[in-house]
């Protein structure tokens, strides 16, 4: 399905001759006194421009001391308004105030250094489902809810991204989350995220309820998993990362963790598959390829997707698994699942319980944030942060070995009239290439079946295939295979220092991946896995 770039960078040239010629670009700082309602022009002089106007503070607390910074997290909400001219879909069918714009309001959290400028890097997250599955990923909490009700809010976590100098954002965009993006508009979302960068970026004057300053920054990454992956990829397909200010970029970097490639029907690209506007992926909509997702422009940001092996079952990862030889464009295959389960599920799942015909299974346990904190890290570095200097470079593009698939194979969600593959697997029922973990060089169980039945993307909450199978071996297979528990660490250890010297761990979390090594060597599955599938 052809996609063309949908939006048109018309400002770039002028931009660029002005810099060209040394004409200084007059960028406001943020927070400004303005009215939300005056319509003032934003940093760049436009008073007919989509932007957020303003910030009410409903609530802050601390969020720990990192170093010699004392962070603090603010929640609140965002008004702004969306004017014509936008690519948003449906847009003349929602209520306009006098100049036709369109007011929205919507929630935000900012974790920052109480001393606005610390920082010169900050993550915004795409929300999925009003969750910060993300940031949940990179610090191993488990927040839940939307910013004004999250549970667990002060929690920091590990704190890796405060430790290394970096704030954290996120705003609501999704329908059904926000109240103010409707599902005949849901462009309006795209909108929201990307003048919230510009906000972040200092490219908007604001009257901010209580006064506060977050502090301007340089380099902003947009990340996102599962769905936010999706939406990520929607959002630059169509051309939203482009500042409308200047046609340059919003977001420098982003990371679609499980985007590949997939995209939502949110917007002009579900008119384009000639479908209707719904908050998830067009079931047989066929994943776009990093050419359509960037296209080469000055807006591009450097783009990382990754892949995890259940991808490949669900949602036809193999479509968008080439090197592209963009050298600012990574793909990365991980062999753990969309949604690892814990090592402990003696607690059982509400999601498992719903998947399998309501068989309780033991799931795939592989662990992934510590390869996430290495590619955010090492994504700063390419971005050029100061604190990131010392980060490993990035890993080059790394992906499985693939076979084709068949259209009758169990677990499989194939698309009508297209090939697919799947990827090669050794006699452990582990895939083949890709990052090799060293739970895949020195298994303790077989991820079989690769993804939980049903493995559909027929509905937003038709995601058991994202759940992984797994086979625990036993304790006198683990003990033929490696003797003890300290000799499978120490071996675990070995395939992990060659990682960490590739570049796909950092040296800091060594430690914590040696002793969930040791966890994962003596669990004991909390429910059979042979009633899901054969060997």
């Amino acid at each position: 399905m052809p996609i063309p770039r949908l939006k048109q960078i018309r400002l770039a040239s002028i931009v660029l001759c002005a810099t060209f010629l040394g004409i200084p670009q007059d960028f406001a700082k943020p927070l400004a006194a303005s009215s939300g309602k005056s319509r003032e022009a934003d940093a760049s002089g436009a008073k007919d421009r989509s932007r957020v106007t303003s910030i009410s503070v409903a609530g802050s607390q601390p969020a720990g001391t990192f170093g010699t910074a004392a962070y603090r997290r603010t929640w609140g909400t965002v008004s702004g308004f969306v004017a014509p001219g936008e690519n948003v879909l449906g847009f003349d069918a929602l209520p306009h105030d006098a100049d036709g714009n369109y007011d929205y309001q919507t929630e935000f959290e900012i974790i920052a250094p109480e001393m606005p400028g610390m920082n010169s890097a900050i993550v915004v997250e795409a929300e999925n489902r009003g969750v910060p599955v993300f940031l949940n990923a990179l610090h191993e909490v488990a927040r839940t809810g939307p910013p004004s009700a999250t549970t667990g809010g002060g929690d920091s976590g590990n704190g890796f991204l405060f430790a290394h100098a970096t704030s954290y954002a996120r705003v609501q965009w999704q329908t059904g989350i926000a109240a103010s993006v409707p599902m005949q508009a849901e462009g309006v979302g795209e909108v929201i995220i990307r003048d919230f960068g510009r906000m972040l970026a200092g490219r908007a004057q604001l009257d901010a309820k209580p006064s506060v300053d977050f502090g301007t920054y340089s380099t902003l990454i947009l990340g996102g998993v599962s769905l936010s992956g999706f939406f990520i990829d929607t959002f630059l397909a169509e051309g939203f990362n482009a500042d409308p200010g200047n046609g340059g970029v919003v977001f420098q970097g982003a990371i679609a963790v499980d985007g590949t490639g997939n995209w939502l029907a949110l917007n002009e690209l579900a008119a384009e598959a000639d479908s209707k506007e719904f908050p998830y992926v067009v079931p047989n909509g066929r994943p776009l390829p990093a050419s359509k997702i960037l296209g080469g422009h000055a807006s591009d940001p450097f783009y990382i997707d990754i892949a995890n092996y259940t991808d490949f079952y669900r949602l036809r990862a193999s479509l968008t698994d080439v090197d592209t030889k963009n050298p600012r464009i990574r793909r990365y295959d991980w062999p753990s699942a969309h949604a690892p389960a814990p090592i402990d599920q003696s607690g059982g799942s509400a999601r498992g319980g719903r998947c399998n015909g309501g068989v309780m299974v033991d799931l795939n346990p592989i662990p992934h944030g510590a390869y996430l904190r290495a590619v955010t890290l090492e994504l700063e570095r390419e971005l050029e942060v100061p604190t990131a200097r010392q980060a490993p470079r990035l890993p080059p593009t790394t992906l499985f070995a693939l076979t084709p698939a068949s259209g009758s194979m169990p677990g499989f969600n194939a698309l009508p009239g297209v090939r697919l593959s799947v990827p090669v697997i050794d006699e452990n029922a582990q895939p083949i290439g890709g990052v090799r973990f060293p739970d895949v060089e020195h298994p303790v169980g077989r991820a079989v079946p690769v993804s939980v039945a049903p493995v559909v993307t027929t509905s937003i909450d038709a995601t058991c295939g994202n759940l992984g199978g797994w086979q625990q071996f036993s304790e006198e297979e683990l003990t033929k295979r490696y003797g003890s528990q300290a000799n499978y660490v120490k071996l675990y250890g070995e395939s992990l220092d060659r990682l960490i010297g590739q570049g796909f761990v950092l040296a800091s979390d060594r430690e914590e991946l040696l002793k969930v090594a040791a966890a994962m060597y003596s669990r004991r599955p909390a429910h059979t896995s042979a009633m899901i599938g054969s060997r």
